[in-house]
């Protein structure tokens, strides 16, 4: 009975020390993945250069639709394409889109151009025969070169304001008179980029224009004491970014 005591006990202490090396051995679970989204890589993926990193590459289209009222007044554009144009209690609306690259030297600090085109459609009163009213077509374009710096906020999104300088001129498509205007123009534009997809972003946010050099000719006359002009409002962009190779 002793014996068989004794034998039973040695069998259990060897089990527990064979099963000792197993037990420390044993891996343990792995980490909960991170979560996806911007800046965010797979899990278990090298991790990736993500939007705003030296060396990348963001192109992208700003755009902006607005429908505008001027009771008393006309829009600047048509008040600077010539005499006949400063009618009052105008109405119209202006299309701009604006495609840009912008490269970031540093992480977050980019440098790029922008090439904008607008389009405006008015009818201000005053018109001939059985018509009320005319319709004035204008278009703009301009050039900008600018500076930037991308604040990632979270995964999935950052904040990317830019301040930019430029040449815009503009002129009138239809009519007897022909007429232009030109300015050197500060923009600033600060919009809040939302990183839904990898290399690829969409965003919205406040912008300002303002002259700050202006001048206008009509019929070969240039005028004088050209006012200054400053629009602001909302612009949507759109793009999308590449990582240097390697």
């Amino acid at each position: 009975m002793q014996m068989s005591k004794a034998l039973f006990l040695a069998l259990v202490g060897g089990l527990i020390t064979a099963a000792s090396p197993a037990m420390a051995q044993y891996p343990y679970p792995p980490p909960p993945p991170p979560p996806p989204g911007y800046g965010a890589p797979a899990y278990g993926a090298p991790r990736t250069q993500t939007f705003g990193g030296p060396g990348t590459l963001a192109l992208s289209s700003d755009m902006n639709l607005s429908f505008m009222g001027c009771s008393g007044c006309a829009s600047p554009i048509t008040s600077a394409l010539g005499p006949g144009n400063n009618a009052t209690n105008s109405s119209g609306w202006l299309l701009t889109l604006a495609p840009a690259a912008d490269y970031f030297v540093i992480q977050g600090l980019s440098i790029g151009g922008q090439v904008a085109y607008s389009h405006l459609h008015e009818s201000v009163p005053g018109g001939t025969g059985t018509t009320t009213s005319t319709s004035v077509d204008a278009n703009l374009f301009g050039i900008f070169a600018r500076v930037g710096y991308n604040i990632p906020i979270g995964d999935l999104l950052s904040w990317w304001p830019k301040v930019g300088i430029g040449y815009v001129d503009a002129w009138k498509s239809s009519g007897s008179v022909g007429s232009s205007a030109n300015a050197f123009d500060l923009q600033i534009y600060a919009p809040l980029l939302l990183h839904l997809a990898p290399h690829f972003f969409a965003g919205l946010g406040p912008f300002v224009q303002t002259d700050l050099t202006a001048s206008s000719s009509s019929g070969g006359v240039s005028a004088t004491n050209y006012p200054k002009q400053t629009s602001y409002g909302l612009m949507f962009t759109i793009g999308g970014w590449t990582v240097p190779a390697g």
